[in-house]
């Protein structure tokens, strides 16, 4: 039970994830990847520059940059899905790797359109993960429909990333 369990939360996260993190990526049309890539790679020694950069990224830069950070950590996790479904420590653990790849999706955000957008995709990515830890840690007590919740809120701020970026 308790490995089903955290097999179907981590399945339905992965669903969440790859529709968030593709939608971002239609946005981009191609342009700026090259300018995108770098823009947030230093993280916080790069603040002082992000005031200047902020008016200056273009929407699709924006929305390439942060896909840039978050695809390939995307397309690792789910190619380890299923390997995952049978070790929730190993899944816990690769979730935060991607939490991380978020982040500094959004830290190479710049640009006062998009930036708000991917803010939100990280914050219900959050939430997730908060949930995804306590049902590894108890499988038992696992509220499948606050889970359920919190996955449609991940695939709504992806499409509402998508909608910033192509719009």
């Amino acid at each position: 039970m308790a490995r089903k369990t955290t097999a179907l939360a981590t399945a339905a996260l992965a669903v969440a994830l790859l529709a968030g993190c593709s939608a971002g990526g239609s946005g981009g049309n191609g342009n700026g990847n090259s300018s995108g890539s770098g823009s947030g790679s230093t993280g916080q020694s790069s603040a002082p520059k992000a005031s200047s950069q902020a008016s200056s990224q273009s929407k699709a830069e924006a929305c390439s940059a942060f896909q840039s950070k978050v695809e390939d950590a995307a397309k690792g996790l789910q190619s380890q899905v299923s390997a995952l479904q049978s070790d929730p420590n190993a899944a816990v653990a690769k979730l935060k790797e991607f939490d991380q790849s978020l982040s500094d999706g959004v830290d190479a955000v710049q640009n006062t359109d998009v930036k708000p957008k991917a803010e939100a995709f990280r914050s219900a990515y959050d939430e997730m993960l908060t949930q995804i830890e306590s049902i590894a840690k108890d499988p038992k007590s696992a509220d499948l429909s606050a889970f359920t919740a919190t996955t449609q809120k991940v695939q709504d701020a992806g499409t509402e990333f998508q909608k910033v970026c192509t719009a």
